[in-house]
């Protein structure tokens, strides 16, 4: 398990580095192929049995919604976050009929996945964007790596037993410490100057994204049945599997930058 582990991050850490400098547009196209996999990736898992075409055209609708918030002025992303949020805890807490049957969790993956993978794709177009989606990535790896290392050492008490039996109180709090130090330093990769109040917003609260990410998406794991989203990198799970701290943490980096550029 080890093994696979470090050969798919070997193979797929150059690859994800390359795709942050490649041109807009043919990043843009390469996120969107991969968000719409993860829709899919999203109804396979919670309704394995149904026709491929539900979770076809939830990769197709999240595709669409992601090149409409990326093409269309006043596209309504920022009105979509309730609605993915709703959605989300419907699926969690099952109490109408979104929670029931796939056609909730078809809506509901396109939510999850498209409307935050949105604010990826517009984050790269944000005044040095390449270089605040690599602060992105850095604080996400920082806190889950945090985190993971923490717990295996020092782990004691449980965070969320019903959610996720591995994690501790111990490995939070050395992912959040983790995260804010990865806030700290990787602004640095940002030309213009970071005001301090900037950089504590940072620290404080992508870091916390990240975490909450993880959880929701372990929650929603539950609820499905499932261990991985799939099998599609072996010894990590599926493409959510790696992308769920990034879901959250991205609109929240995004909307800090904007708050800094303006």
């Amino acid at each position: 398990m080890l093994l696979q582990r470090v050969l798919v991050a070997a193979v797929g850490l150059p690859l994800l580095a390359a795709m942050l400098f490649v041109p807009e547009r043919a990043y843009t196209i390469l996120l969107t192929a991969l968000l719409a996999y993860g829709a899919f990736e999203f109804v396979r898992a919670a309704a394995p049995g149904v026709s491929h075409t539900w979770g076809s055209s939830a990769a197709a609708a999240t595709a669409l919604l992601v090149v409409g918030a990326r093409t269309i002025d006043g596209f309504p992303l920022v009105w979509l976050i309730p609605a993915a949020v709703g959605a989300v805890g419907l699926l969690l807490w099952s109490w109408n009929a979104l929670g029931d049957g796939v056609g909730g969790w078809w809506l509901g993956g396109i939510l999850y996945v498209g409307v935050p993978g949105a604010y990826l794709v517009l984050t790269r177009n944000l005044v040095e964007g390449q270089a605040w989606l690599v602060v992105l990535l850095a604080i996400v790896f920082a806190t889950d790596t945090g985190a993971y290392a923490v717990g295996r050492l020092l782990g004691r008490h449980k965070l969320a037993p019903e959610i996720s039996p591995n994690k501790t109180v111990e490995g939070a709090i050395g992912g959040l410490l983790a995260g804010a130090a990865g806030a700290v330093l990787a602004p640095g990769l940002v030309q213009a100057g970071i005001a301090p109040l900037g950089l504590a917003l940072l620290a404080l609260l992508v870091p916390v994204a990240a975490m909450a990410g993880d959880l929701v998406e372990s929650a929603l794991k539950r609820r499905m049945g499932v261990k991985d989203m799939s099998h599609l990198l072996p010894g990590h799970g599926g493409l959510l599997d790696r992308l769920d701290s990034i879901l959250v943490a991205g609109p929240c980096l995004y909307w800090i930058v904007r708050w800094l550029q303006t």
